[in-house]
C-alpha cells in the first residue's frame, strides 16, 4: 500500500504543478497536463473503491488507457507536424477507443485485467514517442537536446512503455500461474510508472527554467 500511496502523492505533485502552470504551457505540454491529471482522477478513484468501499476495481482500469490515449494522441498531434501522421493519430484515437471498449465487452471484461487493450495501448505510445525522437534525429534542429521538454517526455514514453509493453501483457498469464510471479511483474510496473511520473517533473522544470520554443517537427 506503502508504493500506491507514494505514487499518487508523486502524481497529485506532478498533477498540481502542470494545472498551475497550465496557461504558460504550450499546447502539447497542455495536452500532457490533461493526460496526468486523468491518470491521477482515474488511479485515485480506483484506489478509494478499492480501499475504501472494498470493492473489485478492475472496472475503473478499463477506462484509464482511453482517457490516457486521447489526452497522449493530442498531445503528439501537436508535437509532429506532418499532416498525414496527424490525421493518422486522430483516427487511432477513435480507433483504439472503440477497440478497447470492445475487448472490455468481451475478451477481457469489466472484471478482468484489460491486458490486450493495455498491449496496444503501449504499442502506440511506444511508436509515437519513437516516431518523434527519430524526427530529433533526422532533422538535426535542436543542438541542446537537455534543455528541450518534449525531448525528456518522449524518451521517457517511449522506455516506460516498452516496459510496460511486455510487463502488462504478461500480467494475466502470471496471475493465473504464480502470485509471486504476478507480484514481480507488479513492482516492475510500479517502477516504470515512478519513472515516468519523475521524467514528467524533469521536463517541466525544464521548460520552466528554460523557457525556449517547443521543437515542432517537419
Amino acid at each position: 500500500m506503502w508504493d500506491t500511496l507514494l505514487y499518487l502523492t508523486m502524481l497529485g505533485v506532478c498533477t498540481v504543478l502542470y494545472v498551475l502552470n497550465y496557461r504558460i504551457l504550450t499546447p502539447p505540454l497542455q495536452a500532457l497536463t490533461l493526460a496526468i491529471t486523468a491518470t491521477f482522477v482515474i488511479t485515485g478513484y480506483g484506489v478509494y473503491v478499492w480501499r475504501v468501499e472494498n470493492r473489485d476495481n478492475l472496472y475503473v482500469f478499463h477506462f484509464l488507457p482511453v482517457a490516457q490515449y486521447v489526452a497522449y494522441g493530442l498531445m503528439f498531434r501537436g508535437m509532429l507536424a506532418q499532416t498525414v501522421i496527424q490525421r493518422l493519430i486522430s483516427v487511432t484515437i477513435v480507433l483504439f477507443s472503440v477497440v478497447s471498449f470492445g475487448i472490455s465487452l468481451t475478451i477481457q471484461p469489466w472484471n478482468q485485467y484489460n491486458s490486450y487493450a493495455l498491449t496496444l495501448f503501449n504499442t502506440l505510445i511506444a511508436y509515437w514517442a519513437g516516431h518523434y525522437l527519430w524526427r530529433i534525429f533526422i532533422d538535426s534542429k535542436i543542438s541542446s537536446l537537455e534543455k528541450e521538454p518534449l525531448f525528456w517526455i518522449s524518451a521517457g514514453l517511449f522506455f516506460t512503455s516498452l516496459g510496460n509493453f511486455f510487463v502488462q501483457g504478461l500480467m494475466n498469464y502470471m496471475i493465473s500461474v504464480s502470485n509471486q510471479y504476478a507480484l514481480l511483474v507488479y513492482w516492475i510496473q510500479e517502477l516504470m510508472n515512478f519513472i515516468v511520473i519523475s521524467i514528467f517533473l524533469l521536463a517541466l522544470r525544464v521548460y520552466l527554467k528554460q523557457k525556449l520554443p517547443i521543437y515542432t517537427s517537419n
